[in-house]
């Protein structure tokens, strides 16, 4: 189960695409202020190199078609699409480490923008597959949910079979509008101030879950039933019970991966229990942001007052959002 939100009323993932008289391929990307051009295609056909600022637009480049894995004629193929491509990528005011998914919600944008630019149709299908080969392009290793989240609107429950080749099946959840305004009242997210990149985190789990360690094989069918049930009861319209399947989810993440929380954590959630519902992290946790459900006849007014008066001083906020 994820969701599309606004975070202080903005989409703060944004990728722009337009033609040059040139022929070359231009890179920019704002947040991390660096600007590349390529005149010839080896350089963009290598993507080996985790800290290459280009990584990204390369592999959408290559998962897209726009130019092949190996071989080629840059000039050639830039004729062919009427002229050179500048592309732009931006995440605007999101912090590194967040756990709200924003790499391969960058890399969904930068394929929906290709996609659009070119002209090509495309189905919701065609995004999370592209990403897919993106991310195994790039070798980062990344899970295959987060880019559902935030490429389209509302809130989607996802599955996929077992096997190498993930298919992924999304369902938008239906909400009526009564609960659609109660839930956006009463979610908000807490960021620590922490950042946490949780690289080897995957490989971490799936090590545990093939060696048969009881404790993580239990949690890990207990979360797929836990998302099951949170869509049964947003469907349903009852936010509380959504919320308790939160608390129960915490509980079962802590179970999988012990470095989820750390005492800032149980301390920001300690000190706004009375105010809360229900809890959880964002992502792989241990810093970037908590997501909370506040109790019925809680504001979030009363949620930031305590956040600033216990953690005055600190990056410690509650951020505005809203489920889109």
């Amino acid at each position: 189960m994820n969701a599309a939100i606004t975070l202080n009323g903005e989409r703060p993932i944004r990728v722009s695409l337009k033609r040059l008289e040139e022929s070359k391929v231009v890179f920019e990307s704002r947040d991390m202020d660096v600007h590349g051009e390529f005149t010839g295609i080896e350089p963009l056909q290598s993507v080996g190199d985790p800290f290459d600022p280009f990584v990204l637009q390369k592999a959408a480049l290559l998962a897209c078609g726009v130019i092949p894995a190996s071989g080629g004629n840059l000039d050639e193929i830039l004729t062919r699409l009427g002229g050179g491509i500048w592309m732009d990528t931006e995440v605007v005011g999101v912090p590194k480490g967040s756990g709200l998914g924003t790499s391969s919600i960058l890399a969904a944008a930068c394929v929906k923008a290709l996609f659009e630019f070119l002209g090509i149709q495309y189905t919701e299908d065609d995004l999370y597959s592209h990403v897919l080969c993106m991310e195994q392009i790039m070798s980062t290793g990344g899970g295959w949910q987060d880019q559902v989240g935030g490429v389209t609107d509302g809130i989607k429950y996802i599955t996929s079979r077992p096997g190498l080749k993930q298919k992924i099946t999304v369902t938008h959840v239906a909400l009526d509008k009564n609960t659609q305004y109660e839930l956006n009242d009463r979610f908000c997210l807490i960021y620590t101030g922490q950042r946490r990149l949780a690289r080897n985190l995957l490989r971490d789990v799936v090590g545990r879950y093939i060696g048969n360690e009881p404790d993580t094989v239990y949690a890990l069918n207990e979360i797929q039933r836990n998302a099951a049930l949170q869509r049964f009861e947003l469907e349903r319209g009852n936010v509380d019970a959504f919320a308790e399947l939160l608390n129960e989810h915490w509980k079962l993440s802590r179970m999988i991966d012990r470095e989820s929380t750390n005492t800032l954590i149980d301390q920001i959630f300690g000190s706004v229990d009375d105010l809360l519902a229900g809890r959880m992290i964002c992502g792989a946790g241990g810093g970037g942001f908590l997501q909370v459900v506040l109790k019925r006849d809680v504001t979030k007014e009363q949620l930031k007052s305590r956040i600033q008066s216990v953690f005055f001083d600190t990056d410690i906020s509650v951020w505005d959002c809203e489920l889109v």
